[in-house]
Order: C-alpha cells, then sequence, then structure tokens
C-alpha cells in the first residue's frame, strides 16, 4: 500500500459547509495528482506549486479562484 501524505480535501469530511475549498487545498490535491505521473521535486511556497525536473526544467503551478 501506497503511503498518502496529503488528504484530498473530498475525503477529509471538513470540508466549509458551503461545499468551498481554498486554493492552497486544490493546489495539494493537484500535487497529489501530478506525483503519480511525473518524477519531480515539488515545492508549495505561497505562489504555487513549482515542479523541477532532473533535467533542469521547472515549472510552476498557480490556482486563483475567480469570482
Amino acid at each position: 500500500m501506497k503511503k498518502q501524505n496529503h488528504i484530498f480535501v473530498k475525503d477529509s469530511g471538513v470540508e466549509a459547509l458551503d461545499g468551498r475549498t481554498d486554493s492552497l487545498s486544490l493546489l495539494l490535491d493537484l500535487k497529489v495528482l501530478i506525483k503519480e505521473y511525473y518524477t519531480a521535486t515539488f515545492t508549495v511556497d505561497e505562489r504555487g506549486l513549482v515542479i523541477g525536473f532532473n533535467n533542469g526544467q521547472k515549472f510552476k503551478i498557480t490556482v486563483d479562484e475567480i469570482k
């Protein structure tokens, strides 16, 4: 069985009463999914998720709520 370091918002049972989530929770859920497909280093900072590959490439994914 794989070790899971993050609980998906859907599975946590602690969603807000209105069913809303925040951008950090969504970003962490995306991190878990992306880790299934890529071997890389993942860093979460206040601006987004940074993905670093062994060949030197880096990408940043940001999540913002659109109102």
